[in-house]
């Protein structure tokens, strides 16, 4: 099968998005496959030369996508994997441009991708499933746009410790853990680098877990053990900066009823093939759901492989069986 990776992009997981590209690449090319590995920003010629990106490419990265899609070459591949994260390759706009184009691809389609990028959506759509979410509220910076106001607010509404981050980055992007009054505002201030719109959440302690679906199935749970106490950006991408425990060490009947969680809750967020919900587990064993990554990491740290070679499943095997989903769509 003819394929297109598509990789890179502009959003702020660009290095994250290259590297798990790269890795379907070299995997979809040892499977047999002829692969068109595709950085988004740059022009078809990138096939025949190599071209260093530079900050115009950055800057119209996100019209040279469709020129790129729209071309003869990239239109007569069978199938379109999408390898970015974040931005327009997550919240459901490439898969807009895909889906008028007419290509088949992997993962969830447009809007599920648009609604699993709206973290706020997300939490009112767990709610109505009265699946556990921590406490949260939210501030739209079209409406308040100043941090002081913002963090004021927050401060009379919600009890420390806190997480603020962008209501639609991925990767703990932009996120900070809030444990004084005096450090909402620059938490505040970071979040709104990245979104117009801030999430605010009750900080929960206990284990970090994620629960990967594919198909329609929960894979095994996997507990992360981050060095940093927080599996933040560099944890997640830095070999040896997290622990990984595949399956995680879980009561049987808990692992279980997160499994359950999840499966329920893929149908009311519209996603679609694959992805990934994170959680953590209270000390007294009370799962609480925070969100869903719609089109997960495939680097070598990455959670979802790990989650399939639980269940006797690589990473070759794993590719062939998203791409499967995707045809079957």
């Amino acid at each position: 099968m003819k394929i297109a990776v598509l990789m890179g992009g502009v959003s702020s997981e660009r290095e994250v998005s290259l590297a798990s590209g790269c890795n379907i690449a070299t995997a979809l090319r040892e499977n047999g496959h002829d692969v068109l590995a595709l950085d988004t920003i740059l022009p078809i010629e990138q096939l025949k030369r190599s071209i260093e990106p530079n900050p115009d490419h950055l800057k119209n990265g996100e019209s040279n996508l469709i020129r790129l899609v729209s071309d003869p070459v990239v239109r007569a591949v069978d199938f379109a994997f999408i390898a970015l994260h974040g931005g327009s390759g997550e919240n459901g706009s490439v898969q807009s441009v895909l889906e008028m184009l007419g290509y088949r691809y992997n993962g969830s389609d447009h809007e599920g991708c648009a609604i699993a990028m709206d973290k706020i959506v997300t939490k009112i759509i767990f709610e109505n499933l009265e699946i556990p979410t921590p406490e949260w509220c939210s501030y739209d910076l079209q409406e308040e746009h100043d941090p002081a106001v913002i963090a004021n607010a927050i401060a009379q509404k919600m009890t420390l410790p806190l997480v603020i981050k962008p209501a639609h980055e991925g990767s703990t992007v932009g996120l900070t853990i809030v444990r004084s009054i005096a450090e909402i505002e620059p938490a505040v201030v970071t979040a709104m680098k990245y979104n117009s719109s801030i999430l605010v959440e009750k900080y929960i302690p206990g284990r970090e877990i994620t629960v990967a679906i594919l198909g329609d199935e929960a894979l095994p749970l996997v507990e992360i053990c981050p060095k940093h106490g927080i599996y933040d950006y560099e944890c997640k991408y830095t070999s040896g900066m997290s622990q990984y425990i595949v399956p995680a060490e879980v009561d049987p009947t808990v692992a279980r009823r997160i499994q359950e969680l999840a499966v329920s809750a893929i149908k009311s967020l519209r996603v679609y093939g694959y992805g990934r919900f994170d959680l953590r587990l209270t000390p007294d064993n009370q799962p609480i759901f925070l969100e869903f990554n719609s089109l997960p990491g495939m680097t070598a740290t990455s959670l979802v492989p790990k989650a399939a070679k639980a269940v006797g499943v690589n990473f070759n095997e794993l590719l062939e069986k998203i791409i499967e989903l995707g045809l079957r769509r």
